[in-house]
C-alpha cells in the first residue's frame, strides 16, 4: 500500500493475541468497513483510547459541589510545611 501525503510514518508496531473467534470477528468488521485489518484495529482501539482519556480528564461536578469547589479556591492559602521544604530544597538530577 503507497503512503499518502497525509499518513504519518509509522514505525512502532503493536502485537496481540487473539483467539480465532476474534480474529474472524474483526476481519468480518473490517471487510464490511472495506478497511484493512490494520486500519480497522487502528483506528477502533485509537477513538476508544481517545475517549477512555477524555472521560478520565473530565470532572464533572453539581452545582452544589462547584459553588464549594470553587469557593475553596478564593480562600487564602495555607502554607504546608513539607512542601515549602521541598521547594527550598536542591533538585536532584534525574540522569
Amino acid at each position: 500500500m503507497a503512503k499518502t501525503a497525509q499518513e504519518p510514518n509509522r514505525r512502532h508496531r503493536l502485537e496481540v493475541r487473539v483467539t480465532p473467534e476474534q480474529e474472524a470477528l474483526i476481519r468480518q468488521a473490517a471487510d464490511l468497513e472495506h478497511e484493512t485489518v490494520t486500519s480497522f484495529v487502528l483506528a477502533t482501539a485509537t477513538e476508544r483510547a481517545r475517549r477512555v482519556l477524555r472521560t478520565h480528564s473530565t470532572v464533572k461536578l453539581s452545582n452544589e459541589a462547584f459553588d464549594r469547589f470553587y469557593a475553596a479556591l478564593d480562600k487564602p492559602a495555607k502554607e504546608i510545611p513539607e512542601l515549602v521544604e521541598l521547594f527550598r530544597s536542591k533538585p536532584v538530577s534525574r540522569g
